[in-house]
């Protein structure tokens, strides 16, 4: 399963130095039911961006910029219902560099305009070192 995890700048130093985000349950977003039971007339791509766009508004309000798409084995992932957004899910476990997609990085940075979607830079999964250079 894919998903959309909001970093800092803490979480890209740690992956660059280690290769691999430390165990731990962790806030994501990703394409839930409850995502395409709130936006039904979304295709695939469509359900992708909206929870992008909800990963890189979590990294906005913790002071990050980033946000990772990393597929993730279901079992590491858990639907979060109760939280505000519908494809909020919580992922579990260790999280290998090898395991990210592509990375993508709030520009400019700030918090969120709620009649505008956030601008995003996408980075390649190879280009973590150029990301966090971005961001410090």
């Amino acid at each position: 399963m894919r998903v959309y995890l909001p970093l800092d700048v803490d979480d890209l130093e740690a992956l660059h130095r280690t290769r691999v985000l430390p165990a731990g349950a962790r806030a994501a977003f990703a394409v839930t039911d409850r995502l395409r039971a709130a936006a039904p007339a979304e295709d695939l791509e469509g359900l992708e961006y909206l929870a992008t766009q909800e990963a890189a508004t979590a990294a906005a309000a913790r002071g990050g910029r980033v946000v990772a798409a990393v597929d993730m084995r279901d079992e590491h992932v858990t639907d979060q219902p109760d939280g505000e957004s519908p494809s909020a899910v919580r992922v579990s476990g260790e999280l290998p560099q090898q395991h990210v997609a592509s990375f993508h990085v709030l520009d400019p940075a700030g918090e969120r305009d709620v009649d505008a979607d956030l601008e995003l830079s996408w980075y390649d999964a190879t280009e973590l070192a150029l990301v966090l250079e971005t961001v410090s």
